[in-house]
C-alpha cells in the first residue's frame, strides 16, 4: 500500500440513520466516496473516481449535485455488490466478520480497491457497511481506520425494518440473517406467539451484541460512537464533533451543507405504529441495549 490516509468505516445496524450520516458527511470535500455506480457495475472504479472529480469542478458539481446525486441516481451507497467481488462472503455473512476471517489475498484486494476510491483531490476514504460491524476483520486490513458507530432507539430501528420490503424475517428464521436462535431465543420466541416483532428485536439485539464485543478491540481514539438522536439535535456540533476526531478539517462550507441537509427524527413513530402488546414485546426483547445506549423504557425495566 501507499502512504494513504487510512480510511473511515460508517458502521451501525440498518436503519439506524446511519444512511442520513453517511450522505450528509460525503458532502464534506475531502472524502473520497462509494456511489450506486460501483452496486450494479462492479467494476466500474474509474467512472466513480470521474464523478468524484467532477464534484469539485466549477459548474459541474453542482449538476451532478442537482441532476443525479440528490435524485438518487448517483447517490453514495453501501455497494455491496463491489465488495462482494473484492471480499467474497463481505456482504452477507452468517456472523460477524472477525480478523480471522482475513485472508492475505482479500487483505491485499481491499486494501488495494480502497487505494483505487481514493482519489488525490479527496484523500479521505470514507466507506459505510451496515448489520455485522466486521469491525475486527476491518481493521486487520487497515490497522489505522477510524470506525464512527452511529447507534439509535432500538425501537425505532425495529419499527422501521417491519416496514422496509426486504426484511425477510417473514419467512421466519429460515430468512433470518441472524445466528441460529439460542435456545433461550427460541422459547422467547415461543412465549411470544412466534412475533415478527420479537424477532425482528431479536435480530437486531444480535448485531448490538456483536457491536459490543468489536468495540475494546479497536483503540479508543479510533472509534467513535454517536447517537442518531443526538445528530438530529444538532448535526453540526455533531459534525464538528466527527472531523475532529477524524483529524479533517471543517470548512465554513462544510457546515452549510451539513445545515441544508435537514436532519430530523422520526423515533416516536413506533409508539404509534405498534400496539401495547408489541411495544412491550419490544422493550422486553431489547430492555438491555436500551439500557446500554441511555434510552429509557416505557413499560418500566425488567424483572
Amino acid at each position: 500500500m501507499t502512504d494513504r490516509i487510512a480510511p473511515i468505516f460508517i458502521v451501525g445496524a440498518g436503519r439506524s440513520g446511519s444512511t442520513a450520516f453517511h450522505h450528509a458527511f460525503t458532502r464534506h470535500p475531502d472524502v473520497s466516496w462509494v456511489s450506486k455506480i460501483l452496486d450494479v457495475l462492479p467494476r466500474a472504479e474509474k467512472l466513480n473516481a470521474a464523478v468524484l472529480r467532477g464534484l469539485d469542478q466549477p459548474g459541474v458539481g453542482s449538476l451532478l449535485m442537482k441532476g443525479l446525486i440528490e435524485p438518487g441516481h448517483l447517490k453514495p451507497s453501501e455497494a455491496y455488490a463491489y465488495w462482494e467481488r473484492i471480499a467474497p462472503g463481505f456482504s452477507e455473512p452468517f456472523r460477524d466478520l472477525v480478523a480471522t476471517d482475513l485472508t492475505e489475498r482479500t487483505k491485499q484486494n481491499m486494501q488495494e480497491a480502497v487505494e483505487r476510491l481514493t482519489i488525490d483531490e479527496r484523500p479521505v476514504p470514507l466507506i459505510k457497511i451496515t448489520g455485522w460491524p466486521r469491525i475486527g476483520y476491518l481493521q486487520e486490513a487497515f490497522p489505522d481506520a477510524r470506525f464512527v458507530h452511529i447507534v439509535r432507539d432500538g425501537r425505532a430501528v425495529v419499527n422501521s425494518i417491519l416496514q422496509v420490503d426486504f426484511w425477510d424475517g417473514w419467512r421466519g428464521t429460515k430468512g433470518w440473517r441472524g445466528l441460529d436462535m439460542t435456545p433461550e431465543q427460541q422459547d422467547r420466541w415461543d412465549a411470544s406467539g412466534k412475533s415478527f416483532v420479537t424477532l425482528a428485536a431479536m435480530e437486531l439485539s444480535d448485531m448490538l451484541d456483536a457491536m459490543v464485543v468489536a468495540e475494546p478491540l479497536v483503540p479508543p481514539n479510533q472509534f467513535l460512537e454517536l447517537r442518531y438522536e443526538d445528530l438530529c439535535a444538532d448535526p453540526t456540533e455533531s459534525f464538528r464533533m466527527v472531523t475532529a476526531f477524524c483529524e479533517m478539517n471543517h470548512p465554513d462550507s462544510f457546515d452549510r451543507a451539513v445545515v441544508d441537509f435537514g436532519f430530523r427524527t422520526t423515533n416516536d413513530k413506533w409508539q404509534r405504529d405498534l400496539t401495547t402488546l408489541q411495544q412491550q414485546q419490544l422493550e422486553a426483547e431489547l430492555g438491555p441495549h436500551l439500557d446500554r445506549w441511555g434510552y429509557p423504557r416505557v413499560f418500566g425495566t425488567s424483572s
